[in-house]
């Protein structure tokens, strides 16, 4: 079971490796005309700033995401839950999504954040529910897991917001 959450924890490590830095400025290289053209370019809030500081430390929580993609057992929930695997605190994970959500005009072309971060949360939420079921039972797996939607879909979600962390200059 293991190896399961060692593989996508190291991808999860490779991946906010690859949007590190320092910069907590905006991105000093906007976009070219060609790039906006085609819908690829980061479309900015006002000001066209975002905390990377507070989005860094947001993207942390993302670990989490391997942890809501292996609640599919009642072993691997109770130790989940449990914290015998992971620190998944399900508010804590809210918490950084919403600060993420800074990130939903940046769009690149590894995809749009917004819809990868509500898929989170809506995961989180029903973790939520899910945790709170006792006794565990297949129906609130399966519920669960309806809420979850594939594991490749649901993993592949950090590519778009690893994008727009890029986009942002974080």
């Amino acid at each position: 079971m293991q190896v399961k959450f060692v593989i996508p924890a190291a991808l999860v490590v490779v991946l906010l490796a690859a949007c590190g830095g320092t910069s907590t400025a905006s991105n000093p290289n906007p976009p070219a005309a060609s790039q906006a053209a085609t819908g690829q370019a980061s479309n900015p809030p006002a000001g066209g700033k975002v905390d990377c500081v507070a989005i860094k430390a947001a993207a942390v929580e993302l670990l989490g995401v391997q942890l809501l993609a292996q609640l599919k057992t009642p072993d691997a929930i109770a130790s989940i839950k449990n914290k015998q695997i992971g620190n998944l605190d399900p508010d804590r994970f809210l918490a950084a999504m919403a600060t993420l959500h800074a990130l939903d005009p940046y769009k690149s072309a590894l995809g749009d954040p917004k819809p990868a971060i509500d898929a989170y949360e809506k995961a989180a939420n029903a973790a939520k529910v899910l945790f709170a079921t006792d006794p565990m039972t297949q129906a609130a797996i399966d519920t669960y897991n309806q809420n979850v939607g594939t594991t490749t879909a649901f993993l592949g979600g950090q590519t778009a917001i690893a994008g727009a962390m890029d986009a942002a200059g974080c």
